[in-house]
């Protein structure tokens, strides 16, 4: 929320604040290994810098690839649990 706060863009953060709350489930599952974790807080530093040298493009490149990898990440969580839920035996 910080970075899309420092585009300086009120309704831009108010928008995305409204959204990050009705996702808040799904971003959650992206944040259940250390891997993605430490993966986001690497991407967010390069979105962060890319912005700080006034290089818009680059930093619209990342996020986009930040998104859609984290997109695709859930995705494979998902269907994980969904594959163990079907395997185990109903009580």
């Amino acid at each position: 929320m910080t970075l899309v706060a420092a585009a300086g863009n009120p309704e831009m953060a108010r928008i995305h604040a409204e959204l990050t709350k009705k996702i808040r489930i799904i971003r959650r599952l992206d944040f259940t290994s250390d891997d993605r974790i430490t993966a986001t807080y690497q991407e967010h530093e390069q979105i962060l810098q890319a912005i700080f040298q006034q290089q818009t493009e680059e930093a619209q490149r990342i996020l986009t690839d930040h998104i859609a990898f984290s997109k695709a990440e859930v995705r494979k969580i998902t269907l994980h649990r969904l594959q163990q839920a079907r395997l185990q035996p109903i009580e």
